[in-house]
């Protein structure tokens, strides 16, 4: 009888220190979410969902900063990032203890073409525009480009939307050889040319 009550007792003890442990083993992620890389804007609004280690439902939304903070416990976490125009994302997490970690969303590219206007200037920025510069280089889809800036050092681009490759050349100009750019809406956009040495 005696043993009996120590097992009880033992019992007792082992299942308060193991509820104890439970809610003391708890982690807090705090997530830092940037817009196209790690080094973007943050990100506010980002709807967070997933699961913890024990299979327990996660779910947080990115303040102002960019910043959310759940509360789980350890192990492996799967998380969802979405936001309106964005791509989302899945991600598994190592989480083992309470730390800061990142996360950055890209934007939803459209399919439809998209149209920049490009405006080329003399020396910097700031210098008088150019004209007669032949633009050349492929849009995201592979589609040739080819066109001249005019008299106030403008053209117009049209294309599919994603990572372009331009080129920007003229006579008595240093060229500008395979410039790689993002062009993911329809917007303007500056470049400049160097006089030749």
């Amino acid at each position: 009888m005696k043993s009996l009550r120590l097992l009880v007792t033992f019992l007792l003890i082992c299942c308060c220190a193991a509820h104890a442990a439970s809610a003391q083993g708890e982690i807090a992620l705090s997530i830092y979410v940037h817009e196209g890389n790690l080094n973007g804007t943050m990100l506010s609004d980002v709807q967070i969902t997933g699961q913890d280690a024990d299979g327990n439902s996660l779910a947080s939304t990115t303040n102002t900063d960019g910043i959310a903070v759940i509360k789980g416990i350890p192990g492996t976490w799967k998380l969802d990032f979405e936001k309106s125009n964005y791509q989302p994302i899945e991600l598994s997490y190592d989480a083992q203890q309470t730390e800061e970690v990142a996360a950055y969303l890209e934007k939803t590219v459209s399919s439809q073409p998209i149209a920049l206007n490009v405006y080329v200037y003399d020396g910097s920025l700031n210098g008088t525009e150019l004209s007669g510069v032949q633009i050349t280089g492929r849009d995201a889809a592979g589609s040739e480009i080819s066109v001249i800036t005019d008299a106030d050092g403008a053209a117009v681009i049209s294309g599919t939307p994603g990572s372009w490759e331009l080129s920007f050349a003229k006579a008595g100009y240093e060229s500008v050889i395979n410039l790689s750019f993002e062009a993911t809406e329809s917007e303007e956009v500056g470049a400049y040319l160097e006089k030749a040495a």
